[in-house]
């Protein structure tokens, strides 16, 4: 709790990774790994089989990091969590939940049982933004809207989700 906040210049990080340099990827671990634990937890509800996906997703990320470059993404924590997703979302059926055309049908979990609040459409953009990790453009482009309407739902479900949280 004492620690003071780290400054991590992402280029010499994401270098020294590539390099396979350990001292990188104990700190890449210990920087991100509790923010991409909270993020499985949302989906996953067992702390067991989270550590074990949490392992996963940096065994990935240290064999695959020379790819973030190419990804597309700006942030390297934004390419860490879209892997995290993608990673959470292909263990199979984790949650007790069934996955059926890329929308989570039922489950125990709060991120399911929100999910399944919503209306149709608006679970297939929360599903293509926040699961998939695809760009609001992306999902515009596939839904034949424009980005701003779905960065509007985005927000829209997100402000809900918030809602459903506190209740």
């Amino acid at each position: 709790m004492g620690q003071a906040a780290v400054h991590i210049d992402e280029h010499l990080l994401i270098e020294r990774l590539i390099a396979g340099d350990p001292g990188a990827r104990e700190l890449l671990y210990d920087y991100y790994g509790p923010a991409l634990y909270s993020l499985i937890l949302q989906v996953v509800p067992d702390n067991k089989k989270a550590e074990d996906i949490l392992t996963t997703v940096f065994v990935r990320i240290y064999s695959d990091i020379y790819t973030y470059k190419e990804s597309g993404n700006s942030t390297l924590f934004g390419w860490m969590m879209r892997l995290t997703r993608e990673i959470v979302f292909s263990e199979g059926d984790h949650t007790g939940g069934n996955v059926t055309g890329g929308i989570i049908l039922h489950g125990n979990n709060s991120l399911q049982r929100f999910t399944n609040t919503l209306p149709q459409d608006k679970q297939k953009v929360f599903y293509l933004c926040y699961f998939k990790g695809l760009p609001k453009e992306a999902v515009a482009r596939m839904m034949g809207v424009e980005a701003e309407t779905i960065a509007g739902q985005m927000k829209e479900i997100m402000m809900a989700f918030r809602t459903f949280l506190q209740n």
